[in-house]
């Protein structure tokens, strides 16, 4: 979710205070003793200049005259949902029908069987909105901002959110065919489910560096920063890398009690502004619960590193404690509290925040200290029709195809738009390197193999990670 999200309670106490001529007339009531008309004469005034008296009304003439039935809760969603909508703010939306433990154990780090997609609602559509390190969602051709439109026969629908997180979960090791549509493109995908940690860091070595991947910020994941911290061999991997490459945001604590670790206390960390208040959140020892090491990490960012991630890694970058490698990231500079009302949970922007130089990078997004382009493999398109490819075939799918074989190895340079022999014999080696039929033409199969390969090799072929490991510690 790209929302910086701080999850707090919708029902915290919040002071009352009457407009003021409901100040005037309450106070002359008091005072003057009046009676039933004066009363009544302020209820009806109370009634007509009510924020919502407008809302209510509506409310009860349709309950009333409308010429079909219409349940409450579905008036209720199209009040709240018009509300949000007017703000015209991307980030502020009803979260239709989503359950709220499922939320607290995504937070909280749990485990289930799945495929490794998180989802959102924009546009009255359910859309992928990011997926979790080396997951079956993540190792196939599903990308952030995919549509999702069937889980086996099963359409998805906006309006049952709460449903499609389990239709896609089930029993490990079995399938799941969703249908998703990018640049009104439909396409298939089956995966094997598997077990999902929600605790979104992996640690691993390469070379001189501990490489630590946060995929994005839940309330275990400065937690598990410190413990991958503290595990390090600084003698055997004294450069320390942590990659925050597609991490879209997350929970804002842990983002600045992971920051805190790296920058000595009393700097600033970041720059809270809300409507009624201003705060400077510093780094201190509490903040960082007593931990605090001396690492100067290279962050690994690119265009999808957005909202907790960029707080995270502002607050060591301009604190001079951090370097990053790759490109401009993607600048969410806002943040959301979630409520509830009733059985319905939204979210709504509260606020905006700045880096510690005072910088709002909203939509701006922060430049790397060393540009690095993306690999070649993160850009290829999809193909555009369900066509078995053929030799002697032209046209923008054989395009598409030669790129595929150009970014996996099998061509060199060779986009013609022109199923020629060469195209061929590589179609052909590729096939057999994927233990496919060698027939020399491209089905749906072929297609969604090139997908998975190109998937695996990006995970592998990473041009900011390769930047990082070359620089001296």
């Amino acid at each position: 979710m790209k929302d910086g999200e701080e999850k707090q309670s919708s029902n915290q106490k919040k002071k009352f205070h009457l407009a003021k001529p409901a100040q005037f007339i309450l106070t002359s009531v008091i005072s003057l003793g009046v009676g039933a008309g004066g009363m009544f004469a302020y209820q009806k005034y109370q009634e007509e200049h009510a924020p919502l008296a407008g809302v209510e009304k509506m409310y009860n003439q349709i309950q009333a005259d409308y010429y079909q039935k219409v349940s409450p809760k579905t008036l209720q969603d199209g009040a709240i949902n018009g509300m949000l909508n007017s703000l015209k703010d991307p980030y502020s939306q009803q979260l239709v029908g989503q359950n709220q433990t499922e939320i607290n154990n995504v937070l909280q780090g749990s485990t289930f069987s799945g495929v490794g997609i998180q989802m959102k609602v924009q546009d009255n559509k359910v859309l992928v909105d990011s997926l979790v390190k080396n997951s079956p969602a993540a190792k196939s051709n599903i990308k952030s901002g995919d549509q999702l439109l069937k889980i086996g026969n099963y359409k998805v629908s906006a309006s049952h959110f709460d449903q499609v997180a389990q239709k896609i979960r089930g029993k490990k090791g079995t399938k799941v065919t969703l249908e998703l549509m990018r640049n009104n493109h439909r396409f298939n995908v089956t995966l094997t489910r598997a077990t999902i940690k929600q605790s979104m860091l992996s640690v691993r070595s390469q070379d001189d560096a501990t490489i630590i991947t946060i995929s994005q910020f839940d309330s275990n994941t400065a937690k598990d920063l410190k413990t991958a911290l503290k595990n390090i061999n600084r003698q055997k991997t004294p450069k320390l890398i942590i990659d925050l490459q597609d991490n879209p945001g997350g929970v804002m604590g842990d983002a600045l009690t992971a920051a805190a670790y790296f920058v000595p206390n009393g700097k600033t960390l970041m720059q809270y502004q809300s409507r009624h208040e201003k705060q400077v959140i510093k780094s201190s020892s509490k903040l960082a619960e007593g931990f605090k090491t001396n690492l100067k990490p290279i962050i690994l960012i690119n265009k999808n590193t957005a909202s907790a991630s960029e707080i995270f890694t502002a607050a060591l970058v301009q604190n001079k404690r951090a370097i990053t490698i790759g490109q401009t990231t993607y600048g969410k500079g806002t943040v959301q509290e979630v409520g509830t009302s009733g059985q319905i949970e939204y979210k709504y922007t509260i606020a905006k925040w700045l880096t510690p130089n005072g910088d709002w990078i909203n939509h701006k997004g922060l430049k790397p200290t060393y540009y690095v382009s993306p690999s070649p493999l993160a850009e290829l398109p999809m193909f555009q029709a369900k066509t078995t490819l053929k030799e002697n075939m032209t046209g923008l799918d054989i395009a598409i195809l030669q790129q595929y074989l150009n970014g996996l190895g099998y061509l060199s340079n060779h986009l013609t738009g022109v199923f020629d022999n060469q195209t061929k014999q590589a179609v052909l080696a590729f096939q057999k390197d994927h233990n496919l039929a060698q027939t020399g033409e491209v089905s749906q199969e072929v297609e969604q193999q090139l997908y998975l390969a190109a998937a695996q090799k990006l995970q592998n072929d990473n041009p900011a990670l390769k930047k990082a490991l070359s620089l001296k510690n």
